[in-house]
This record gives C-alpha cells, structure tokens and sequence, in this order.
C-alpha cells in the first residue's frame, strides 16, 4: 500500500499485522506471540517489521506472518510520488506485509500428532465423517439411516459419508482420523435400535453417544468446543515451554535440555544479538508488544543496562 503520511502507513502495517493475529489464533487455532523484528531480523530496506511468532510442537518457532513499514525507501528507489495538498509533489510511505503457504505447515507442527492430522474445525474441509457400522443382516437398514443422516446434516456442516463397502469400520477410523476430520459419526444396528449416533473428538479421542433427533446442535457444539480446546491445547504447550532467564549459562542450558521460547533481557546491541546466535543458534524472535516495553536491569550476554525483554529461540 502507499500512504501520505508515515503516520498512515504506520496504522496500515499495524492493522494488517492484526489481521494476521486474529486468523491464525481464531481461524487455525494456533497462538501467536506479536511483536516487532530487531534491526537485524527485520526486512531488509524497512523501517520497522512487525511479526507473528508460533511454537510448534517440537519447540523451534515459525514466523507465521510479517508486516513493513518501508518508509520511504522504495518509493524514493521506484520514483513513487505524488502531488499532496500544498501542491509539493512528494515521495509515499509504503507497507508491504504476507502470509504464505507455511501457515499449513503451521497447523501441521502444531496440531498433530503421532495418528496424523488434527484440524481445528473452522477450517477442516470435512468437518464431520459419518462411517456406517455394516453388518450382513443389517447392512441396507444402516446404510439408509446412515444416508438420511447424512441428508440432514449437508446443510448445515462439511460432512461426508463414507459408505465404501470394500473396506472394515476399523480401516475407515484410521483414514479419517490420519487425515484429521474432527467428528466421526459412527452409527450401527444398535445405535439405530436406540436412536443414537457415537460421536468421537479427533483431538481427544473422546466418544459420547447423541440422540439422532438432537444430533445438528450437539455437533454444532462439539465443533465449537474442539475449536476452543485446540487453541487452549496449543496455549498451554507454548506457556509450559516459554521460560525466563537473566543468566546466559542457564539461558545455554535451556536451550540444550529444554524446548521453546526464552524470554530474557537484552541490550538492545546487534553484536550481542549475533554474538548469541553464532554461540547457540537462537535468534531473538520479537521485542513483544506486551512486556517488551519492561526495562530489565542488565543484558543477559554483555551485562551492560538492559533496553528490552525479548523472546529467543531456535527457528525454521
């Protein structure tokens, strides 16, 4: 985008960067941490770059999502002007922010697990399978009931029906759950006989039976909860592994024998900054908008007067 004023261009990079935070915690349910770049990791030619950082499962961190202020810098590159108010033709201030294609590598790392994937509900492209139970003797009776449900809940849901007759329940259940539908429906003779579905969480591997006459609004919010408990699942894994240190040998040690971020201060010196990297291949992540502005005594690495907390961590 270009704006008139740095103040502008300012408000746009912060809004998109706001943007980003909202879809990928709401949307994909994984937690993020935002904060702004330092000037070594920041986009080459910007003036400030704001970030969105994820933990995955195996501790390292992603930058899921950035956002420039470019200043003036490419508009003065480009010859990018325009006439303002006072009749002054002047140089723009432009942003420039993305997402990619490693938010699906995001929600891979961060939510599945040794079964395959987990998809959080909001963006599952089937939301709900429903595996028939077929026997000899009742095998049309299930496979009616299984279509006349399977009616009533493609209005409402992403579902899909599974009725292949060459394979068992036990090899559907794997398929389905490897590839990370959030609800199995699985109904059986028994359960028609009782008027019933088995619902099964995905992400907990929980079953519950639900009546048929009720079963739109229990899986309406069945999917809402997995939804909820995804993002608190992914939460309590960052806050079990986000640890705080003012000592760089234990900041070493943690970073050997533990995973995830570490918050710790820093002085706000890029030597510092890459003379930490180089010794233990963690890069400070972001200065966090919430608690990045808490001065620290002493830098964790020079002990000079601290300027930020920051979060470290080893990335892809």
């Amino acid at each position: 985008t270009a704006h008139r004023t740095e103040e502008e261009a300012e408000d746009e990079a912060l809004k998109m960067l706001e943007v980003y935070r909202d879809f990928v915690e709401t949307e994909l349910a994984i937690p993020v941490i935002k904060g702004q770049k330092t000037e070594r990791e920041k986009f080459a030619g910007a003036l400030r770059t704001y970030t969105i950082e994820a933990l995955m499962s195996d501790g390292k961190t992603l930058q899921a999502g950035t956002s420039h202020n470019l200043g003036q810098h490419f508009a003065k590159v480009f010859d990018i002007t325009f006439l303002d108010q006072d009749k002054q033709l002047k140089y723009v201030w432009t942003t420039s922010w993305g997402v990619s294609t490693r938010l699906i590598g995001a929600v891979i790392m961060v939510h599945g697990d040794d079964r395959g994937l987990k998809l959080p509900p909001k963006i599952a492209p089937i939301q709900i399978i429903i595996v028939p139970i077929l026997t000899k003797q009742e095998k049309e009776n299930v496979l009616r009931q299984a279509e006349e449900l399977y009616g009533k809940l493609k209005g409402k849901f992403r579902v899909k029906l599974d009725d292949r007759e060459e394979y068992s329940a036990g090899w559907k259940f794997n398929e389905w759950e490897m590839k990370g539908v959030p609800v199995r429906v699985e109904i059986g003779p028994k359960d028609i006989s009782t008027n019933e579905a088995v619902l099964v969480r995905r992400d907990r591997g929980v079953k519950e039976r639900a009546s048929l006459d009720k079963i739109e609004d229990r899986l309406e919010q069945l999917l809402q909860q997995i939804q909820v408990d995804m993002f608190q699942q992914a939460l309590q894994f960052r806050k079990d592994n986000t640890h705080e240190t003012n000592d760089y040998d234990e900041f070493k040690r943690v970073l050997e024998d533990k995973r995830g971020f570490i918050r710790a201060p820093w002085c706000g010196q890029e030597e510092c900054e890459t003379k930490i990297k180089d010794e233990t291949k963690a890069t400070i992540r972001c200065i966090p908008f919430k608690g990045g502005e808490e001065k620290p005594e002493k830098c964790i690495y020079c002990n000079s007067p601290g300027k930020h907390y920051v979060y470290f961590a080893r990335s892809y």
